[in-house]
Parts: C-alpha cells; structure tokens; sequence
C-alpha cells in the first residue's frame, strides 16, 4: 500500500506498482480533506468502468511514499478487510 501525490494535488492510497512509463493503482482512494484534521475516502476513479487499475504518467506523479499505520487500517477496512487489534491466546488443556 503506497501514497502517492499527483501533480493535480490529489493525493491516492492503493496498491501502488512503479514501471518506466511510470505507476499503475489498484484498489485506489482519493484523500479528501474534511476539516478539522480529518480526512474523508472516495474510491478513485470511481465513475469508470477501471476494475484492474489505473496507469498514471511519471510526469503526473510527484512523489509515492509509505502511508502511517493508522491510513492502511482505514483503507483496510473499506475493502473489508479488517484488523480487529484482538491477541487469541493459545488454547492449551491444563491438568
């Protein structure tokens, strides 16, 4: 999972892979500011009919960088994949 800012200002978080021409986004979200140090997600590109990803120029893209913690587990849990945090310890017999 990668960040990454384009040239426009949007900023996208998704499975990002990097090329000469330069980089292709799965699954990808747009960032959306929502005030008060908030941030809102809506899926990028979401009005087309691209499922297997995006290819952005390397002239568009400004920087891809690692997203915080917190941002991948946000992402995580739109695409239904959670991490609910719980430890199951081991389940021993004890006698």
């Amino acid at each position: 999972m990668k960040l990454v800012r384009l040239s426009s200002g949007e900023e996208v978080i998704g499975e990002v892979t990097e090329n000469e021409n330069g980089i292709e986004i799965k699954g990808g979200y747009s960032l959306i500011p929502t005030g008060e140090g908030k941030l809102g997600f809506m899926p990028f590109m979401a009005y087309t009919k691209a499922t297997e990803g995006i290819s952005i120029s390397n002239r568009f893209v400004l920087f891809v960088v690692d997203p915080i913690d917190e941002l991948v587990k946000q992402i995580n849990g739109l695409n239904g994949i959670e991490d609910t945090g719980l430890i199951v310890p081991d389940q021993k017999i004890i006698t």
